[in-house]
């Protein structure tokens, strides 16, 4: 069993039963025990179903090769939208949300959190390669976690943005956003806590990656187009 961490990423809290709480869910109770069992003679009702889940998310696949070309190939740069418009038409809602409005997916929804396949994870957006299967670890936050990127942490693969917009919150302060440095898209965060070499962990959102599994019997493509550093180098920190 996978020991899970704080999750410093997720922007929710769940709040305990007080008294007046559980006082105002007994009139939704006593309705429910009413309309459950329906009078004698009477057939039962079947129960509506329950809601779609949200386009992105772990239950539905990752989007359309023929609307986001991203997802087979690196695209070229005159490839790459430029409104929020064009993304809208090329990415789902949650990638969308994630990729482009900075948004953070629910721990353990996504669907690479547990994935040991060797490959190497592209950038949802443009197809840049990001990060490879030998630098995945468990961290047990409930989102993928890399300990460097795919050229290294001093690398021009990735770019790092001071982010202060949880610093308010407990528990949060002045984290550090990693962004894709060509197309400016949100991935996630990095924290130093991750293992040796690097000690850090690249904490990203599952829909803001699409995974290529390596050809059978390989290895992970050594694709590092944007440089050529070591994947264990120490941080410049």
């Amino acid at each position: 069993m996978i020991p899970r961490r704080p999750l410093e990423m997720c922007l929710w809290r769940t709040r305990p039963l007080t008294r007046r709480s559980l006082f105002a869910l007994l009139p939704a109770a006593a309705a429910t025990a009413v309309t459950a069992a329906p009078p004698a003679g009477q057939p039962q009702r079947t129960p509506p179903s329950a809601p779609a889940a949200l386009p992105g998310a772990s239950t539905m696949p990752n989007g359309d090769p023929t609307v986001n070309p991203a997802l087979t190939r690196r695209l070229d740069d005159d490839e790459i939208p430029t409104s929020d418009a064009e993304w809208r038409k090329r990415l789902t809602p949650l990638q969308f949300e994630v990729t482009r409005k900075k948004g953070t997916e629910r721990a353990f929804t996504g669907a690479y959190t547990d994935t040991e396949t060797p490959g190497t994870y592209r950038c949802i957006c443009c197809g840049e390669p990001l990060f490879k299967s030998g630098e995945k670890f468990h961290s047990g936050c409930g989102w993928p976690s890399f300990n460097a990127p795919i050229d290294g942490v001093k690398g021009k693969t990735i770019a790092e943005h001071e982010d202060r917009s949880l610093m308010r919150l407990p528990g949060f302060g002045i984290r550090t956003e990693v962004t894709c440095r060509r197309c400016d898209a949100h991935l996630g965060h990095v924290f130093n806590d991750g293992p040796p070499p690097t000690g850090l962990r690249y904490c990203i959102n599952a829909a803001s990656i699409t995974f290529d599994p390596a050809p059978a019997g390989g290895t992970p493509a050594e694709i590092a187009p944007a440089g050529d550093k070591p994947a264990g180098e120490k941080p410049g920190r």
